[in-house]
């Protein structure tokens, strides 16, 4: 058995690992974004079926500017728990 043989024989199985983890990560933080831009999308759109003396209120309560930070923290949020599980997946003994 030569070197190269046997470096491809150890490598092998780790790459297809790894990339099974990886398109899996990336399908899940697709898919959980995805979700969350809806949810986004929907408040947006409730927001604005408001009737207009209230969103004149809320506009001068700062309520847009509130609702932007917290879905931005949510963003941010969900970010790190996706990056963080997915290096567990891949880091994970089977």
């Amino acid at each position: 058995m030569s070197w190269a043989s046997w470096l491809l024989a150890l490598i092998g199985p780790l790459a297809a690992k790894a990339l099974l983890y990886l398109g899996i990560t990336v399908l899940t933080f697709t898919g959980v974004d995805a979700a969350f831009g809806a949810v986004v999308n929907l408040a947006k759109s409730s927001y604005g079926g408001m009737p207009a003396a209230i969103l004149g209120l809320c506009a001068m309560a700062g309520v847009p500017q509130a609702l932007g930070i917290i879905f931005g923290a949510f963003n941010a949020r969900l970010a790190m728990w996706l990056a963080s599980s997915a290096s567990r997946w891949v880091v994970a003994k089977p």
